[in-house]
């Protein structure tokens, strides 16, 4: 009982932190909304159109912008990558639950799929039904390829390359790589609107098993 509890303990701490950084990307978000990151940007690209660089500014160049426009970041760029980052920060600590772990002997259980499924399926049916459950279902399903596929390991499904060739004198493109745009598909609304629910029904389980093991 004790290492089932150790391993939810720590399902529990993901689900935490997921909420809260579901949270951060609302607020980044609102702040997006206001105009303000752009603004930043279109004033930051017509200095560095002045300037004839391309390159992000530096040293005393960005000293100068600042001094008269206010502080740099966050531009648009700035934005769309801290969205990137929490999102797969999000997907990589939801996929704990379901990945495999080491378990250590009378404090936490190993997280083999024999233990997590049925856990899981207890938890998702009390928290959903109808079609929330199956969204939510395949919203898992979903998490776990992009996770494999890409946000902890470049697989290549998930991205597309072309090599080329240059002489020596030339300036040119000799390899060029992209990458999927599955992080976008995901609806962040619905991952809003259920995963509290899920972490909701998390807790109801464990107080269910403190209570069975008399800790409570």
């Amino acid at each position: 009982m004790k290492e089932t509890l150790g391993r939810l303990y720590l399902w529990q701490i993901a689900l935490n932190r997921i909420i809260e950084l579901l949270a951060l990307r609302q607020r980044v978000d609102r702040f997006c909304s206001t105009g303000r990151a752009l603004h930043i940007t279109e004033v930051y690209d017509k200095e560095r159109r002045r300037l004839k660089t391309g390159l992000r500014l530096e040293g005393e160049a960005l000293n100068s912008f600042e001094e008269e426009h206010g502080s740099l970041f966050p531009d648009i760029h700035d934005i769309h990558l801290i969205d990137e980052l929490i999102t797969e920060e999000i997907i990589i600590k939801f996929c704990t639950i379901f990945n495999e772990g080491y378990g250590k002997a009378g404090i936490i259980a190993g997280n083999k799929k024999k233990f997590w499924e049925p856990i899981i399926d207890e938890i998702v049916s009390e928290a959903f039904s109808g079609d929330i459950k199956v969204k939510f279902n395949e919203f898992i399903e979903d998490a776990k390829a992009y996770r494999d596929k890409h946000g902890a390991h470049f697989d290549q499904e998930s991205f597309t390359m072309a090599h080329g060739s240059k002489k020596p004198d030339e300036d040119g493109v000799i390899y060029s790589v992209g990458w999927s745009s599955a992080l976008f598909t995901f609806n962040w609304g619905f991952a809003s609107d259920t995963l509290p629910a899920l972490s909701k029904s998390l807790n109801c389980y464990i107080k269910k098993l403190q209570e069975e093991a008399g800790i409570i």
